[in-house]
């Protein structure tokens, strides 16, 4: 995913406060095509905390999903004033069972919009349409890029300086990669705050529930009194 496809987020977050999109390096997208070849997280850390100083002079609260919540917990800028991580990895890896490997491996191997579209429902809750605008994107990618795969948990040390600010964690209840049951206890263990779920939605929460996860950011951020 990138800004050109998180338009609908994009709107109901910027109703909550002023709004910076970023595209991520190594990723689909309009920043740069490099990628960290080693210690990836470290290197995509440091470029957000470099990228902050950049677009804006004042403590703000980072939005990220799924890897991009991993790169959010990855960087020790003092300009974060808060973090909510949206289908986060970096806290627990990832479940990767048979369902998804059927669903992943076709897309990867010969991408098509069918099969982009079969991993897109994988990836939603039971029952929720998927905009065909995302399948023909998500095939584009598919056939373009070559995956990154999902980061590895980061390490208790890398995750130190995230516990000093406050965090909000938020899940789908459907989520098949990081399910409640498993990401709740890492977000409690690891970060010391307790996990959000919003019900009847899968790991794509900024595609479902666009609205819904932006009252929860407007929630925080007041509550961090920052923006």
């Amino acid at each position: 995913m990138n800004a050109a496809v998180s338009l609908g987020f994009a709107q109901a977050l910027s109703r909550v406060a002023p709004l910076i999109v970023l595209d991520v390096p190594g990723q689909p997208g309009l920043s740069s095509g490099e990628r960290p070849r080693r210690h990836r997280m470290d290197w995509y850390g440091r470029w957000l905390t470099e990228t902050l100083t950049r677009v804006t002079p004042d403590p703000a609260v980072v939005v990220g999903h799924s890897l991009g919540g991993a790169i959010a917990l990855a960087s020790g800028s003092g300009l974060i004033a808060g973090r909510v991580l949206v289908s986060t990895a970096g806290l627990v890896r990832l479940r990767v069972d048979a369902s998804a490997l059927g669903a992943t491996v076709p897309w990867l191997l010969r991408p098509s919009v069918p099969r982009a579209e079969r991993l897109l429902r994988h990836m939603s809750s039971p029952g929720a349409p998927v905009p065909d605008e995302l399948s023909r994107w998500m095939a584009l990618v598919g056939s373009s890029c070559h995956t990154s795969l999902a980061p590895a948990p980061l390490s208790s040390a890398a995750l130190a300086p995230a516990r000093s600010v406050p965090s909000l964690v938020v899940a789908g209840s459907h989520d098949p990669f990081l399910p409640p049951a498993s990401l709740g206890p890492a977000a409690e263990q690891r970060l010391g705050t307790v996990l959000r779920v919003l019900d009847g939605c899968g790991h794509l929460l900024p595609e479902e529930s666009p609205v819904r996860l932006a009252a929860l950011v407007a929630e925080f951020t007041d509550a961090c009194g920052r923006h």
